[in-house]
């Protein structure tokens, strides 16, 4: 009974919104139009590989479509183009990006090669799934997302 509850809650708090932008090709594309539901971290912790809509630190008026990465806490470690995460614990594990196509794992990181991110609590890391095309975490004056800019959560696209 308890997870129709807010199954029928997330369909009444979900809100369209426009994709602008190519940082999370081949997920959503330009011009797209999605679904979120702005109820989802009301009642749960946000998740790492959640596609999330959020408004930026460095720019606080717009809002953004990004994948949370890193969680509060961890460590994300960018190296050789690929992601790691060390966990609070020191435990450094590779993470598996299954969303990712073939270009998108072969995105360059030679300016950053090697930089790692710190994750302070309450905050988040994102980043892009078209990583040779994205403004994100990697990019941001202030790296982290703070979980009261947290819109919603990606439910599905329109079209």
């Amino acid at each position: 009974m308890k997870s129709l509850l807010v199954g029928m809650l997330g369909v009444l708090f979900m809100s369209p919104f426009n994709i602008s932008g190519e940082s999370m090709e081949p997920l959503l594309n330009n011009s797209d139009i999605i679904m979120f539901e702005s109820f989802a971290y009301m009642v749960d912790s946000p998740k790492r590989k959640d596609v999330v809509v959020f408004y930026g630190t460095d720019e606080p008026d717009k809002i953004f479509v990004k994948r949370i990465i890193g969680l509060p806490g961890e460590t994300v470690l960018l190296k050789e183009g690929k992601v790691f995460i060390i966990d609070k614990d020191g435990n450094k594990h590779q993470l598996k990006e299954d969303y990712l196509t073939k270009s998108n794992k072969e995105y360059s990181l030679r300016q950053i090669d090697g930089t790692s991110y710190k994750v302070p609590e309450g905050k988040y890391f994102m980043l892009g799934d078209n990583r040779n095309n994205s403004f994100d975490s990697r990019t941001w004056h202030d790296p982290f997302i703070p979980k009261e800019n947290l819109v919603g959560k990606y439910y599905f696209g329109l079209f």
